[in-house]
């Protein structure tokens, strides 16, 4: 049945649904909820992890069914306001399958460009987004240097710059350090208190009930339990909230672990370096660290301390620049990625828990284990349908289900509620009491008290206190600098700035070249290489391919050993020109040849290699300029601007481009959840055919994501389709210099062939 638009009777109101339901096939996801949205009503949404929050949240904001196919009933309204670009800003719980850009500026800029901002008041816009977010980072950032918590604030920048008439927070405080979540809950005060309409979806919900005026109660039926005041929900539905996980018993002193003393570590570090690029921060600095048997270890820090990346070297997903680490073999090492996608390699979750395609009755022991973590309805799923929380039971069960001598896990209870925190713990606990040795990445302190044996703080890659959690509390100074002091409100949260260009490649962008248009500076070079198929003797050859050398060792502010480099492999080619047409041309009978084991070498198929050589040199020698000078982004954008070409097809190859640097990672990350579960190629000429399925399968799935975040940012209707219904963050200008560089280009190239 089609959704029907039904005036409710207040001009206030921004959302009204009557008896919704939702399905998706023959699953119903929602049912039967009433509910409407005032203007300016603060609501918190509470429910047990997998209740359908995150659904019901798309669902009001019009991505369902619209970007989402899914079968509604019952009737919907929104107010005609929440229609237009950059009216819904949407903070998503996954904050990388909602990044479109490759930039910081250029990503809290997206939904403004959306919106037709004045481009003069963007910048302005996007620093104060980011100020109240609490990034501190450069606007020229690529993103995918941020660690998982300030990507986090980094979508949440993204919808606040938009001045959004209703804003949803699915999860905003997942991944974040106690002190940017306080910063967190801080702007959803002020959000509050100036009269926006928020949802926030949390399962730091006791935090937030002094906060949120209303609040949700969700069942695991996808049904509204209760709709009113949080002040009395929280006081009249305590027993359903307890009854439902979603508020601890109080803890068992005897719960947490004990450290089993042990003549020799699982694991050792000694002065481990680390650093993702070249040119980019340390993620490890001198970080030593030893693991024994039996301790539950947890390392906590600010978002960005290089958690994830120690998390990374202990289970051997990345190896150590400087320094050494002892571990076990990877098949003794279970590994919890942050994000629990990268782990899943059947497709379904009963499959996933029998680490093997199941026919018929599911076994008794995968059974036990889809009750125990809360997935028996979810068995026959897709692992990649699942909600994000249960993702990460479903990871976390697969861990757990074998014998290990030791388990990293990034950020093992994100997305829970309360009871299937506690499950999960509970056998990470298990394990480490029967001589394994486990180590978390957690920012719930909470959790850290209770459970750990040890606790590790860190801060900028090195390693500011190791020991117990009680040492720990009796410093405030290492718990300031850690952010593990909600009270430190003004702390700042830097992540981990990185540049987006290295020296090189900034002089190269910087140079007169690299200011060139580069739609323009395309179109030159494609023009260029084309005359050169009109040189055919040597000398025209020769002097074609020393035009771009030249420009390239005058104006690309690249240095003559660094072009040496970008040109060497196709020196290789060359050679195999001129070698082949001396080898191989065809001559005539009476060509003086030289007889050379069974090669007949003439000095006409010579010069024939050299100018073929030659040729090739000025094409490659023109695309190392061009490739030297641009940047993708800017290309990419003024490729609409200059020759209108469709939003749609540029911004979605924007998008598209931002996978490419993350596809070795994406492979190493494969290739050590196949080794830990036993099912990694023995060669790795069938590991291309094994993993070339779920690395498609998983851009298509961050494909659609992606997409679905673009719409709602208002990247709809004509925007996507006339480069001139939005404006533009970056200049994009056609100046003399372009029209000069195309006319020396050219006519040098014209002068080499015809003089």
């Amino acid at each position: 049945m089609s959704i029907e638009e039904v005036r409710p009777a207040l001009d206030e109101e921004l959302i009204s649904l009557r008896g919704v339901g939702l399905a998706f096939g023959n699953q119903t996801v929602l049912s039967g909820i009433d509910w409407r949205l005032a203007r300016g009503q603060s609501v918190l949404v509470v429910g047990p992890s997998g209740s359908g929050k995150s659904t019901w949240a798309m669902l009001v904001a019009g991505l369902i069914p619209h970007s989402i196919e899914g079968r509604v009933t019952g009737e919907v309204w929104r107010h005609p306001r929440l229609g237009r670009a950059g009216a819904i800003g949407y903070v998503f719980q996954d904050p990388d399958s909602q990044f479109c850009q490759i930039r910081l500026g250029e990503e809290v800029a997206f939904g403004l460009e959306n919106k037709a901002m004045d481009p003069a008041a963007m910048g302005p816009a996007i620093r104060q987004a980011l100020r109240e977010a609490h990034l501190d980072a450069p606007l020229t950032m690529e993103h995918q240097h941020l660690s998982g918590g300030n990507k986090q604030k980094l979508a949440l920048a993204s919808a606040l710059a938009m001045s959004p008439e209703l804003i949803i927070l699915d999860e905003p405080t997942a991944n974040l350090d106690p002190v940017a979540t306080d910063q967190v809950f801080r702007e959803i005060d002020h959000l509050t208190d100036d009269g926006h309409s928020v949802l926030v979806i949390e399962h730091k919900f006791q935090a937030l009930a002094d906060r949120i005026p209303w609040m949700i109660l969700m069942g695991r039926d996808g049904r509204f339990h209760r709709f009113g005041p949080t002040a009395v929900l929280m006081q009249e539905e305590r027993q359903w909230m307890r009854a439902e996980g979603l508020i601890a018993d109080p803890p068992s002193p005897r719960a947490r672990g004990h450290r089993s003393p042990a003549a020799r570590p699982v694991i050792e570090l000694k002065e481990v370096a680390y650093r993702y690029h070249r040119h980019g921060p340390t993620a490890l600095n001198g970080v030593s660290l030893s693991v024994q048997p039996g301790e539950l270890v947890a390392l906590v820090g600010t978002n960005g301390a290089g958690k994830s990346t120690l998390l990374k070297v202990m289970a051997g997903l990345v190896k150590p620049q400087h320094g050494s680490c002892v571990r076990p073999d990877t098949r003794q090492v279970a590994f919890g990625f942050q994000n629990p996608e990268h782990q899943f390699i059947f497709e379904r979750v009963v499959d996933e828990l029998a680490n093997r395609y199941v026919e018929g009755p599911i076994p008794d022991d995968v059974a036990a284990l889809l009750d125990e973590f809360s997935l028996g309805r979810e068995a026959r799923m897709s692992p990649y349908a699942l909600s994000q929380g249960q993702k990460r039971r479903l990871s976390v069960a697969v861990m757990v289900q074998r014998e290990h001598a030791v388990y990293c896990l990034d950020e093992p209870t994100f997305g829970q509620d309360a009871r299937t925190r506690e499950v999960i713990m509970e056998r990470l606990s298990e394990r480490q009491q029967r001589g394994a040795a486990v180590i978390i990445s957690t920012h719930d302190m909470d959790l850290v008290e209770r459970y750990a044996t040890r606790v590790v703080a860190m801060d900028g890659g090195t390693i500011l206190f190791d020991g117990l959690f009680e040492e720990l509390m009796r410093h405030p100074d290492i718990l300031e600098r850690a952010h593990l002091a909600p009270g430190s409100l003004d702390a700042d949260a830097t992540g981990e700035p990185a540049a987006t260009f290295g020296p090189v490649a900034e002089r190269a962008r910087k140079s007169l070249l690299g200011r060139l248009n580069p739609a323009w500076k395309l179109l030159t070079v494609f023009v260029a290489v084309g005359l050169t198929a009109f040189a055919t003797r040597l000398d025209q050859t020769i002097a074609v391919a020393l035009v771009p050398l030249v420009l390239l060792a005058g104006f690309s502010g690249l240095r003559l050993t660094s072009i040496a480099k970008r040109m060497a492999p196709f020196v290789i080619f060359f050679a195999l020109y001129v070698w082949t047409m001396t080898a191989y041309a065809a001559v005539g009978p009476k060509t003086p040849v030289i007889q050379f084991l069974w090669y007949r070498l003439s000095y006409p198929g010579f010069l024939k290699g050299l100018v073929l050589g030659f040729r090739m040199l000025a094409a490659v020698s023109f695309g190392v300029l061009f490739v030297s000078t641009i940047d993708l982004v800017d290309l990419v954008k003024s490729l609409s601007r200059q020759f209108r070409v469709p939003p749609k097809f540029s911004y979605g190859t924007l998008a598209g481009l931002r996978f490419f640097p993350q596809f070795q990672e994406e492979w190493a990350k494969l290739r050590l959840a196949r080794k830990v579960r036993g099912r990694d190629a023995r060669w790795s000429a069938i590991r291309i055919v094994t993993y070339a399925l779920p690395l498609l399968s998983d851009a298509v799935r961050l494909s659609e994501r992606v997409a679905i975040a673009m719409e709602a940012r208002g990247f709809i209707g004509p925007v996507t389709q006339k480069s001139d219904a939005r404006t533009y963050y970056e200049a994009s200008t056609v100046t003399w210099g372009d029209a000069a560089f195309g006319v020396v280009a050219v006519a040098a190239v014209a002068a080499a062939i015809w003089h």
